[in-house]
């Protein structure tokens, strides 16, 4: 059977008091994978708005917390690699190695002050009627990915909100935090698209099943692979057990076994087609697979 690269990081059964669960994290890819490279650098960061040094500050830092890639800033210092003729990619090359480098365009932020009447209590300690101002902000930006040689492969566009406090009076401070929340959550978004995310999910098992508290046992001690063999042997003299197939679906995807796990569902589904949760948790896995 394909085993999926799934990454489970996590894998945890309920305490016997409670529902009985599997739960465990997968790996969920990145919408734009840059494999096989593994060094990446932000060479240019252009915009009309300085929050363009926010959005990349913080791009980078997402991108590094992740840990599948190793990314440098080359803009930190105000040095730009906009334009890449063959003396400034050789010397890109030099200072900034990498096997694909990203550049920041066209970003640009803007505002809108809101208002609306509230109450709040005086210094006597009364409620009186207040208009509170306060402004949303948007950042957006384009992230172009080059390659090597300096090629630009494709990009993709991100945009992020930011809302200031409310306040009677709005302070240039106070709507700078707009401005800076929507840039930090626009580099949150462009980094999760180069970047894979773990995704924590449960699943709550069928304790009904034959052969359950054998298999249980082995989740709890981390040992799948025993719980799975036991589950299948027992499948053998119980293949009209759509709880037991649902068990060993979700078993095996939080093993990594996406066909399997599949099989198993759509298995639990045909045996017991007016069982709710079966058919809910096989449209859960479908969507799980396909993200």
């Amino acid at each position: 059977m394909r085993r999926c690269s799934l990454a489970v990081l996590l894998l945890v059964a309920t305490a016997a008091s409670a529902a009985p669960r599997i739960t465990f994290v997968r790996r969920v890819p990145a919408a734009h994978d840059l494999a096989p490279a593994e060094r990446i650098a932000v060479i240019y960061a252009i915009g009309d708005s300085d929050k363009v040094l926010t959005f990349v500050e913080r791009f980078v830092d997402d991108v590094a917390r992740a840990g599948t890639l190793r990314i440098t800033n080359a803009v930190e210092n105000n040095h730009h690699y906009a334009v890449l003729d063959g003396t400034a990619l050789a010397a890109l090359r030099h200072d900034h190695p990498a096997d694909a480098y990203l550049g920041v365009n066209v970003f640009t932020c803007s505002g809108v002050e809101r208002s609306a009447e509230g109450s709040e209590h005086d210094v006597d300690g009364s409620r009186v009627k207040r208009t509170h101002h306060w402004v949303d902000a948007t950042c957006s930006a384009r992230v172009d990915v080059l390659g090597r040689d300096g090629k630009k492969l494709f990009s993709y566009h991100v945009r992020g909100e930011g809302t200031s406090p409310r306040a009677v009076t709005l302070s240039d401070d106070e709507k700078d935090v707009a401005y800076e929340q929507a840039a930090r959550f626009a580099a949150n978004v462009a980094a999760e698209e180069i970047t894979p995310r773990a995704v924590r999910e449960s699943i709550e098992l069928d304790d009904s099943a034959p052969a359950f508290v054998d298999g249980m046992a082995r989740i709890d001690a981390g040992r799948l692979n025993d719980a799975r063999a036991i589950w299948e042997a027992a499948l053998r003299r119980h293949r009209d057990s759509a709880a037991l197939n649902f068990n060993l679906g979700a078993l095996s995807e939080a093993i990594g076994d996406l066909e399997a796990a599949r099989g198993y569902f759509q298995a639990a589904v045909k045996l017991s087609p007016k069982e709710t949760r079966y058919k809910s948790e096989l449209q859960l896995f479908q969507k799980r697979v396909r993200r």
